[in-house]
């Protein structure tokens, strides 16, 4: 929880002797304000954070935000089921709901959390940087009237104060840490950020990487039933020959929910043509149809 905190104190007090450098509207060196290293820069930029730690048999997830650790567990049947080490801090969650809500007066009730977004902006309620969620107004004012280079440079929505910005800070840099005794069901662990949750069901997740893992190599034969048509049964024999495809072409299990998330033909199968488009949207249509991904796969029998 202190690495945390200090990283995202660390950050907020480079961005802000950055600024204290600045005069009122001042003419930038050229290039610095577009500086994606820029200390402003990064500070106004967000992200969620999902970390694992593992000793002796015991794990502890520390988790800030909408990012996931999702635990991989078969059954003594075979079969798998998913196992959610990590809470989602955003509206969907009661507990952090009624958290931010305490942590404001009373008549903020009705603006904290508009729309299921925090202050009817942001989705998740702990987050690092996103400074303008967490800096006094008189800071961020400093902001907007010193730094135009650095405001032209990223999304409008930036550029103002936020509404109804009272009791700041309303954006926590505090993980919420949760542990697990690995028991020999326990096969493996992913992590991922929201865009791949926001895909697939953790469950698809799960069983798509049992089953990548134990390579496919004995199919479980396909019994029809009574009513089970020709055409149904033809669409089952091309999912499964599909998966077998699937797990050869892919030997890394991340990426392998990779293509299945982007380009998933509604059958367990990846569709090429629908997986290439997803994969070449333009900068500026991409976050119309998926969100950023980031997936990560520990095999705990490898460690």
């Amino acid at each position: 929880m202190d690495a945390f905190q200090r990283s995202d104190y660390d950050m907020s007090v480079e961005a802000q002797v950055h600024l204290s450098l600045s005069s009122p509207r001042r003419v930038s060196i050229p290039g610095e304000g577009l500086s994606q290293s820029s200390p402003l820069r990064v500070a106004l930029s967000g992200s969620t954070a999902c970390v694992i730690h593992i000793s002796n048999g015991v794990l502890h997830v520390a988790n800030l935000g909408d990012s996931r650790a999702v635990l991989g567990v078969q059954e003594q049947d075979g079969r798998w089921s998913a196992l959610n080490l990590t809470n989602d801090h955003n509206a969907q969650n009661p507990e952090e709901l009624q958290r931010i809500l305490g942590e404001h007066p009373a008549s903020e009730r009705r603006t904290v959390v508009r729309h299921d977004r925090l202050l009817g902006l942001l989705l998740p309620f702990r987050a690092f940087g996103d400074v303008r969620f967490k800096w006094s107004a008189e800071m961020l004012n400093r902001l907007y009237d010193t730094r135009p280079d650095i405001l032209s440079a990223v999304s409008e929505s930036v550029r103002t104060l936020p509404p109804h910005y009272l009791t700041p800070p309303y954006l926590s840099a505090r993980p919420e840490v949760t542990r697990h005794i690995i028991r020999p069901a326990d096969k493996f662990l992913v992590l991922a950020t929201d865009g791949l949750w926001e895909l697939m069901h953790r469950q698809t997740v799960i069983q798509m990487v049992g089953e990548h893992q134990a390579g496919l190599l004995q199919q479980r034969p396909i019994i029809p039933s009574a009513n089970t048509t020709l055409g149904n049964l033809q669409r089952l024999l091309l999912e499964r020959r599909g998966r077998v495809k699937a797990v050869l072409e892919d030997h890394n299990a991340a990426t392998h929910l990779l293509r299945h998330a982007l380009g998933d033909d509604g059958y367990g199968s990846v569709a090429p043509n629908r997986l290439a488009r997803m994969l070449s949207l333009p900068a500026d249509l991409v976050r119309r149809y998926r969100d950023d991904i980031t997936i990560t796969v520990i095999h705990l029998n490898e460690l």
